[in-house]
């Protein structure tokens, strides 16, 4: 009989949230067993946008540089523009900068973080995920498996994994199941987990039913009556479209609303484009798939004892604004740096209870946002005329143009949702009484208060191009960032008696303003635990550890 996998945690799931999940463990020395049902990474584009707090996780695991080299090109127009057909009147534009404007010294994000979003499909960037998952040396990788079935007790959980080419099965041994298996996932159903919120009504756009194309049309570059943009939001009577470049080359996704009660199998997707395009042209189709939008949905549990859950099997996002992904990521992060910990022996028994009381709120906050955009867009009609060839005609081409640059804008800007995540009342950040930032959607404010994300800050003046970020000297571990030269050995004899992983920075006087306290606790994930005056005294491990 073939022996077990014995492996400290098994990931059910191999999209953008399962790999990040794998190579996150990877980063913080502890193995893992990832299976993933499909024979490789995704073929169909989805997940446009890897916002900054994203990409500083993949600045971390070294992999930012490689991820910023797929999607748009760098200096392809990023801007979102609104016409009636992509031969016909531009109606807005807002204005946004290009890949390589994001990371140029100058940009206004640069500010706030070493890593601005990025435009790049899923598609690209799961490739990127995958060839690094392969070549880690903790990881072991299978695609092409699945798990049929799990069952825990207080020692670990015990799966059979199958095969799907050939049928043979192997028994796994872990000491943890996290399930990144999406949203009809069986892991969250095994538990008896539900989810609650919005699930879709039917109105214009963003709600529903929609159908995902994705095509090539080189041509399309030729009819344009404006430059190239990264989105198009075709509006005219014959509905709504949006299109969007994937690579410059002329590759494009495009979603469009369904009518209710339509066989989405049915569908001759050629029809839905003409009418954005305005004219015939060749176009390859090379797939569609249906898919809900106006979800909103969390589960009321994020795992049980020692089977967690992460990304889409956790929460389901209408994509306006492009946090559903983007906060899978970061549950992975959180979720990573815990199971480490635990795995290392230095880790508390609150520490995945802690992952969820962490991180449901701010699936909930996300959640709120997405949704309150997608109502925002779905609400903007489409008034008759709109295309005549008039005054009339041009005056309402005016106001709804107006209307998409006020009312849509927001969704491109979000900073806020972006970086300013707040654990400040998680039971494990020691509390100092101070009062956060506004958590705004709009903004982000920089802290060092507790359950904030450590203020970021570059190391000389030249930004991105020569410089290096705090960020980049922090630990793997626990970090204490201090101001001064006092010794802190004692903190360090401590911290290492107890197996913690403790890295001393000492910070230039120059970006003191950032920091409120002399002294400053930051957990493996970048967030603030604890802030002092004074060194920490011994007993803050116990709470910041989860003990």
């Amino acid at each position: 009989m073939t022996p077990p996998v014995i492996t400290p945690v098994l990931i059910v799931g191999g999209g953008p949230v399962g790999m990040n999940l794998a190579l996150n463990l990877a980063y913080w020395n502890t193995p893992c067993l990832l299976v993933n049902d499909q024979p490789a990474t995704a073929n169909h584009p989805q997940g446009n946008s890897h916002n900054a707090r994203t990409m500083e996780h993949y600045r971390r695991l070294g992999l930012a540089e490689e991820i910023r080299a797929v999607g748009l090109p760098p200096d392809h127009c990023g801007d979102a523009i609104c016409v009636t057909r992509i031969n016909g009147h531009e109606m807005g534009r807002i204005v946004l900068p290009t890949n390589r404007e994001r990371v140029t010294s100058g940009f206004s994000e640069l500010d706030l973080t070493p890593e601005p979003n990025h435009r790049a499909s899923q598609m690209f960037v799961e490739a990127v995920l995958k060839r690094h998952s392969d070549a880690h040396p903790l990881i072991d990788v299978r695609f092409g498996w699945c798990m049929l079935s799990f069952e825990q007790d207080k020692n670990g959980v015990r799966a059979e994994i199958e095969n799907l080419s050939t049928g043979d099965k192997l028994a796994v041994e872990a000491d943890h199941l996290i399930g990144c298996d999406g949203g009809q996932g069986n892991i969250r159903k095994s538990l008896g987990i539900q989810y609650a919120g919005k699930s879709g009504r039917e109105v214009d756009f963003m709600m529903g039913q929609m159908l995902s194309i994705y095509f090539r049309a080189p041509a399309l570059y030729d009819i344009m009556q404006t430059d190239a943009p990264w989105q198009f939001h075709c509006v005219n009577e014959d509905g709504r479209t949006s299109i969007v470049a994937l690579d410059g080359r002329g590759n494009f996704l495009s979603w469009a609303k369904l009518p209710e009660g339509v066989d989405p199998n049915s569908i001759d997707p050629r029809p839905i484009l003409r009418a954005a395009v305005g004219e015939d042209l060749p176009i390859d189709i090379i797939s569609s798939k249906p898919w809900t939008a106006g979800l909103s949905l969390v589960a009321d549990r994020y795992g049980k004892n020692r089977v967690w859950l992460a990304g889409d099997a956790c929460h389901l996002f209408t994509p306006t604004g492009g946090f559903g992904m983007n906060t899978g990521v970061d549950d992975t992060a959180n979720l990573a740096w815990k199971l480490a910990a635990l795995h290392q022996g230095w880790g508390g028994p609150r520490l995945l209870a802690n992952y969820e009381e962490e991180r449901r709120p701010i699936a909930v906050r996300n959640l709120a946002q997405s949704y309150a955009l997608a109502e925002i867009k779905s609400a903007i009609s489409v008034p008759e005329g709109l295309e005549e060839d008039s005054p009339g005609g041009a005056a309402k081409r005016r106001t709804y143009g107006a209307r998409f640059m006020s009312d849509l804008a927001e969704e491109y800007g979000c900073i806020g949702i972006q970086l300013g995540a707040q654990y400040t009342g998680s039971s494990t950040v020691v509390n100092d009484g101070s009062k956060p930032p506004d958590d705004d959607p709009y903004v982000f404010t920089p802290s060092d208060t507790p359950g904030c994300h450590a203020p970021h800050a570059w190391l000389s003046d030249n930004q991105r191009q020569e410089g290096s970020a705090l960020f980049d000297h922090f630990g793997k571990g626990f970090t204490l960032l201090k101001f001064n030269e006092i010794d802190t050995s004692n903190v360090e004899d401590v911290a290492r008696a107890r197996g913690i992983p403790l890295k001393t920075l000492t910070a230039p006087a120059a970006i003191r303003e950032l920091y409120g306290a002399p002294f400053t606790l930051i957990r493996p994930d970048q967030y603030v635990c604890w802030r002092g005056e004074t060194m920490p005294d011994n007993d803050i491990w116990e709470t910041v550890t989860g003990q």
